[in-house]
């Protein structure tokens, strides 16, 4: 079997890809950004209201503040 031989820069890459670091092979093109789905009216009320109780009723149980925060957030909004 023959030897094959690799300069430096192929093998630092090689064995950085056997750690997992992969490289990208063409640095000119960048990745696509994902894009940021919009908050809804609805989601940005109920953060408010969750904020509120949770600053009014500190000890109790955020399952029983979100029960009340949904209620809170319909009300607001009709």
């Amino acid at each position: 079997m023959g030897h094959i031989q690799l300069t430096i820069e192929e093998y630092e890459a090689l064995r950085a890809a056997a750690a997992g670091n992969y490289i990208e092979m063409s640095p000119s093109t960048p990745p696509p950004k994902k894009k940021k789905k919009k908050v809804s009216k609805y989601s940005r009320e109920f953060g408010r209201q969750i904020k509120k109780l949770q600053k009014k009723h500190p000890r109790t149980k955020i399952t029983k503040l979100m029960k009340r925060a949904h209620a809170a957030t319909k009300k607001a909004l009709k």
